[in-house]
């Protein structure tokens, strides 16, 4: 086998892998974040801690763009609000926000650094 395919070989494999592990990750995610709105639904004194926050963004792609914004949207607690016109920043709504730095890091770790791995 040449190089040429060799190299091709393993980038599909890396990026299968880390796919996959996204998938894992993301199902983990929505399962607890479900799991914590129900259990607010159901309490007689909700602890909703509601914020919007403006989160500035590295990625790149549209594509990119596209998936972190959707996943964001489709996690039971937040909501992708608006997107810059030049596409550095996102706004969120968010049920739970207790520290808005952290929710930052978090969001950065969790998702955009995930994404960017599969994407770019």
């Amino acid at each position: 086998m040449s190089r040429y395919f060799q190299k091709r070989f393993v980038g599909f494999f890396r990026r299968i892998l880390l796919i996959t592990s996204f998938l894992i990750f993301y199902v983990r995610e929505l399962f607890v974040s479900s799991i914590m709105l129900a259990r607010d639904i159901f309490r007689r004194r909700q602890a909703y801690n509601h914020g919007i926050v403006k989160i500035e963004i590295e990625l790149k792609s549209d594509l990119a763009l596209l998936a972190f914004i959707n996943l964001l949207s489709m996690t039971p607690g937040s909501l992708s609000l608006d997107l810059s016109p030049d596409k550095r920043f996102i706004y969120v709504h968010t049920m739970y926000l207790e520290d808005v730095d952290r929710f930052k890091r978090d969001l950065k770790i969790k998702f955009e650094q995930r994404i960017k791995a599969i994407f770019e």
